[in-house]
């Protein structure tokens, strides 16, 4: 492994870092966006129920006490729950734009990885295949497995991009399908509170 390394040269070493920079959102990412974490159903049955029972203090302690994504949104609405629809849903929109670039994080810097990884590899295979046509031009073709020796350390970089870029790939799309989920959850459970709030639902 390490010689498949070296022998790629100085591209070799940017797609290694990039390929521990990749695994390292994938894991953090996956740790950050489970449901428990975004929109523990369980604890906001609860806080909608203490709303029904019209027990707003206990509402926002629970609010407080689980701390995620759709707890936040609610205290937010807990909070502002004087004010007249319009306006709370502009303020649960903010709130939700921020809660959004929350669970974003870092998910762009795999697709901008899946994207760079393939030109890097193809990077250096070009480079790798300079330097083989300049070993051609000094010693000729008659060492066929030299040249063939060279041309497959050559394309030792386009095979390790590829290797970053297809996980990385597959890992941002689904995290961003996966945010724009828990988005559209979130908004509802918003709208629903707000009703709750406003004496529309019972």
């Amino acid at each position: 492994m390490l010689d498949f390394i070296q022998q790629g040269g100085v591209v070799m070493y940017v797609l290694l870092g990039a390929s521990v920079l990749s695994l390292t959102i994938i894991f953090e990412r996956a740790w950050s966006l489970r449901r428990s974490v975004v929109i523990p159903l369980a604890e906001v049955k609860q806080i909608e129920q203490a709303v029904r029972e019209g027990d707003v203090k206990r509402a926002m302690q629970a609010c407080q006490v689980n701390n995620t994504a759709m707890s936040r949104v609610l205290w937010v609405a807990l909070s502002n729950r004087g004010v007249r629809r319009s306006v709370m849903k502009e303020i649960l929109e903010e709130t939700g734009r921020q809660e959004v670039a929350h669970m974003d994080r870092f998910v762009g810097v795999l697709g901008l990885i899946a994207a760079i990884a393939p030109l890097l590899g193809l990077l250096g295979t070009v480079i790798g295949m300079i330097e083989v046509f300049q070993q051609i031009s000094l010693v000729g073709v008659g060492k066929a497995d030299v040249l063939a020796g060279g041309i497959s350390k050559a394309l030792n970089t386009t095979a390790f991009g590829l290797s970053v870029a297809i996980p990385s790939m597959v890992a941002y799309r689904y995290y961003e399908s996966r945010v724009d989920s828990f988005v559209l959850e979130i908004e509802q459970h918003a709208m629903r509170f707000v009703e709750l709030l406003k004496g529309e639902r019972a």
